[in-house]
């Protein structure tokens, strides 16, 4: 009996240690401090630095509170790529899937991507970034090739985007979904910051950085940033996105705006838009530089155009407008940024049609349908 009673207590020490060993080697289910979430359209001429990029990105896992998740698209149509970079064992890990599917423009892609985030990829803190190209006002992320069979590709001579406003909505699920941890997104393309673009992705993030004007590639934040998070994983969006301002090389402007007054922007534009509305026709402003111009879609500074609109008019929005400028540069914009001399860019853009044929193009975008920016276009081509 005593040797049955040894024996079982023997066995029952042997199994408790090879439990405990087996929880010292196996990864647990990790929560981490950080993940960076991006999304990689290179499926065009950027593709030569896709390689950059990710290596830098490797790079910069230096431990295990932060971690990396692409969705890489390059150019040989084979079909998307996830790439997830952690720290495991003492080292960086790099592991992939690929997927099916090649069509990055595609905003049920995107939807699928942020839904794999959610549930592999649990953090206390995110961080969005879109890489690519930008174009027209509501189009992001240009994908050359966006099927494997190169017959249907024809569609598409010149290319399909993902649209703004509906990748918009699908981050904004995302951040309600994972109870608004996403702190900082990142529209890491040229020409975003214009605010007809920017109230797309209301309610996506805690601040939102972009530039109005163009940005250079393949960037050279990455290391320095995810290892800075590493060592300081309480940090704010706020001072992630200045970090991404300070390490960069590759951009003239960038701005930082915060969603809670993002949110407030048809409410402090309407009294500006009404003063404009009290007449009949508007002369529309014919000294005011274009920040950012794509195919026939031009961008403006939005402080600038609207001071030459209103002195084009009288000064008839002059109280208004002060207004309006003053609430702009001391809160809706958080900081901004400029690699070289400082400029007298306000920090945001506005696009306006440069024809009758291009007034309601856009009526269908969040910002147009709570304000009556399409009156007041079509009042200066009368």
């Amino acid at each position: 009996m005593r040797n049955h009673r040894y024996s079982i207590k023997l066995c029952l020490f042997v199994l408790l240690l090879f439990l405990l060993g087996l929880a010292l080697i196996l990864p647990k289910a990790n929560v981490y401090e950080w993940v960076f979430v991006y999304y990689m359209s290179y499926d065009n001429d950027l593709n030569p630095f896709g390689k950059v990029i990710l290596s830098e990105l490797t790079k910069g896992i230096v431990n295990s509170k932060v971690a990396v998740v692409v969705q890489a698209d390059f150019t040989n149509n084979k079909g998307m790529k996830r790439i997830a970079l952690y720290h495991a064992y003492g080292k960086a890990h790099r592991k992939e899937i690929i997927l099916k599917s090649e069509d990055s423009a595609d905003e049920i892609e995107l939807r699928k991507y942020l839904e794999w985030v959610r549930k592999k990829w649990n953090a206390k803190n995110y961080c969005i970034i879109f890489l690519d190209h930008g174009g027209t006002l509501n189009h992001m992320c240009l994908d050359r090739k966006p099927f494997k069979n190169h017959s249907e590709n024809k569609r598409f001579v010149r290319g399909k985007w993902l649209r703004a406003e509906e990748a918009g909505e699908i981050v904004a699920g995302f951040n309600k979904k994972v109870d608004g941890k996403v702190r900082l997104l990142f529209l890491q393309q040229c020409g975003r910051a214009a605010v007809q673009n920017l109230y797309n992705f209301v309610d996506t993030a805690k601040y939102i950085i972009a530039s109005p004007i163009k940005v250079g590639a393949p960037n050279t934040y990455y290391t320095k940033t995810l290892a800075s998070v590493a060592r300081d994983p309480n940090i704010t969006g706020e001072i992630l996105a200045k970090t991404i301002m300070r390490e960069d090389e590759h951009y003239t402007l960038y701005t930082l705006i915060s969603n809670k007054e993002l949110k407030k922007l048809p409410e402090k534009l309407t009294p500006v838009l009404k003063a404009f509305g009290q007449k009949s026709t508007l002369n529309r402003p014919d000294s005011c530089p274009c920040l950012f111009e794509f195919e026939s879609e031009r961008f403006y500074d939005l402080m600038h155009y609207l001071q030459a609109l209103n002195s084009a008019n009288d000064d008839i929005a002059g109280k208004e407008l002060s207004s309006f400028l003053t609430w702009y540069q001391n809160h809706l914009i958080v900081s901004r940024a400029f690699k070289g001399p400082e400029s007298s860019y306000s920090g945001l853009s506005i696009y306006m049609p440069s024809s009758q044929n291009e007034i309601s193009r856009y009526k269908f975008l969040p910002l147009y349908q709570q304000t009556n920016l399409e009156h007041i276009m079509k009042l200066m081509f009368q």
